[in-house]
């Protein structure tokens, strides 16, 4: 008789998490601390502990004080944040939450600012709508810590590619290989969550790396898509060494001593496309180059930047000393940033957009997606500097506990020995081509047109259309890749991941005839207005039972929401259901 075992080495755990950032290791905890008897398994293709987004950040993370009003801060995130686009039920549940993040994170072990009391220590923004606590660089290895403390078992160095599904098409698994010597590795259980990082298409300099590899096998098994035409970003760097130049928005100057980010986006309390759009403007106008004035900051730039105020605890010291470590770096290589840095702006394609409910579960039964990988997928509730860390944790509390009751209540289910071996078919089909060709030809590929300003930030049909002819021929490319070892054959299932990672983004974009957003922004030049009337809807993206990409639309309940842009009509068929 046919045996998993035969195919490779078979792990078997009630609940499985691929991702061991900091959204995996809280869902982890949760899980595990709502049932301790739960077999929870974590693994990463790095090293738990090193893994995510985390260690870059630091910056701070999303609090509130006491007299700050989360109704308050979900209206102004509707309107600064989403453009209207919230699930607004969700964003006020959500902010009203975000305090206890920090209190699981503390219960965790992981450092934050704290008052004498101990107490954490909350720092209002210079809004006053919602606060920012100091946080360690190295949470992640402090949630690790906690993690095998309470008994999660973590496996690094395994990358998974696949899903495994019943009968019914629920989640019951992975299927992957290890880093280092290429072995076949099956996961069985009863829950799945893809914890993974979003998709960020390689671009050399840039702060994260995921290559949608989460996104990508969700899809393959149902799982729905949303609001992935908001996914483009920028942010203000230091032409030198590309690193972030925080809080700096608002004090952008020409080569003339004009502030230019008055100009373009005056008083702004984030980057926005606008004002980098104006910085473009000023450079082919012959104004550039561009410096940042730090000498003399705003509120914003000494709150977010860490600058111009005393070490209070906002900025812990191991942020601080990171800082000192690479600007030290710099020096001797010859960067010289000072006080009046030359800037320039670096283009984002985000890939954040598998749709989750409040639990964070999926629409594919026993799969659940906590952390940045649904950001805009759980409509888009707004984007604050401090909730990725924020965003991190919340997913996790809110999924593990999910996934602790499901896991509980379900029996499991042997995976199929056909699908598996398929499978495991596809994943190395790579090593036995007759080919030659290699995945960086896909890679380059791509970033010659998603990180030009006019591909990525303003688009058009014509814009649009381009890039999704390339990437019709680059699928031609896909099943000609080649691989010799790990290391490439995890790269050709990167690139075909970031493909179609790529697609959904512009398929999306191409179906959404208006411009809207404000830091994740979609613009179409010949759709420059925001058309509420025909546009307050969100765009669904999912896999056709024929393989091809469908998507559709659905109306944001507006009519159940009291944020509701002016000159809002209740579409025919919908009556008032929130002022009543």
């Amino acid at each position: 008789m046919a045996n998993l075992k035969d195919l490779g080495k078979v792990y078997t755990s009630d609940i499985l998490i691929i991702g061991g950032g900091i959204a995996g290791l809280c869902t982890a905890i949760k899980a595990k601390e709502t049932n301790p008897a739960l077999d929870v398994l974590v693994v990463d293709k790095g090293s738990i502990g090193y893994a995510g987004q985390s260690g870059k950040a630091g910056n701070g993370i999303t609090g509130r004080l006491p007299h700050q009003n989360p109704q308050a801060m979900a209206d102004y995130l509707v309107v600064n944040g989403g453009d209207y686009m919230n699930d607004q039920e969700f964003l006020l549940d959500y902010v009203s939450t975000n305090q206890e993040s920090l209190e699981f994170l503390d219960h965790c072990g992981v450092k934050l600012s704290k008052n004498e009391d101990g107490s954490i220590r909350v720092f209002p923004m210079p809004n006053d709508l919602w606060g920012c606590a100091g946080i360690e660089l190295g949470s992640c290895f402090s949630l690790r810590d906690y993690a095998l403390k309470v008994g999660v078992r973590l496996l690094d160095r395994v990358q998974l590619f696949e899903l495994l599904t019943d009968k019914a098409g629920a989640v019951i698994g992975a299927i992957g290989f290890d880093c280092d010597k290429m072995k076949c590795q099956i996961f069985k259980a009863k829950a799945v969550a893809v914890a993974t990082d979003g998709c960020y298409f390689k671009k050399v300099g840039g702060m994260f790396c995921g290559y949608g590899n989460g996104i990508a096998s969700a899809y393959r098994v149902g799982a729905l898509m949303r609001n992935a035409e908001f996914s483009c970003s920028v942010e203000l760097v230091h032409k030198a060494n590309n690193e972030a130049v925080y809080g700096g928005f608002n004090l952008v100057h020409n080569k003339d001593g004009v502030n230019v980010s008055q100009v373009y986006a005056p008083n702004a309390e984030e980057t926005t496309p606008d004002l980098h759009i104006g910085l473009w403007k000023e450079v082919q106008e012959g104004r550039g180059p561009l410096y940042c004035d730090l000498r003399v900051l705003d509120d914003m730039s000494a709150h977010i930047g860490g600058m111009g105020h005393v070490n209070d605890g906002r900025m812990m010291a191991d942020k601080l000393r990171w800082i000192g470590i690479e600007m030290a770096k710099a020096a001797q290589t010859g960067i010289q940033l000072g006080q009046t840095p030359e800037v320039t702006s670096r283009m984002y394609i985000q890939g954040e957009f598998l749709r989750a409910d409040r639990e964070f579960k999926t629409n594919v039964e026993g799969l659940w997606a906590p952390g940045k990988i649904s950001y805009q997928g759980s409509a888009y509730w707004g984007w604050v500097r401090g909730d990725g860390l924020g965003n991190g944790a919340q997913c996790g509390m809110r999924a593990g506990a999910s996934m602790a009751k499901f896991a509980t209540e379900k029996a499991a289910v042997e995976p199929d020995y056909e699908q598996v071996k398929a499978l495991k078919d596809k994943i190395y089909a790579p090593l036995n081509r007759p080919t030659t060709r290699k995945p960086k030809e896909v890679f380059d590929a791509m970033e010659q047109v998603v990180f030009h300003l006019d591909n990525v930030i303003v688009k058009s049909e014509k814009s649009i259309q381009a890039i999704l002819d390339m990437i019709e021929e680059l699928k031609k490319v896909i099943p000609e890749l080649t691989a010799e070892d790990a290391h490439t054959l995890a790269k050709c299932h990167d690139a075909a991941d970031s493909l179609l990672c790529l697609e959904i983004v512009f398929r999306a974009a191409q179906m959404r005839k208006e411009t809207r957003g404000c830091v994740y922004r979609h613009i179409r030049t010949d759709y420059p207005e925001r058309d509420n009337k025909n546009w307050l809807k969100w765009i669904n993206v999912k896999q056709g039972e024929n393989g091809s990409m469908e998507l559709f639309t659905e109306d944001i309940p507006m009519w159940r929401y009291p944020v509701r842009p002016e000159g809002y009509e209740i579409p025919e068929g919908h009556a008032e259901e929130y002022y009543v």
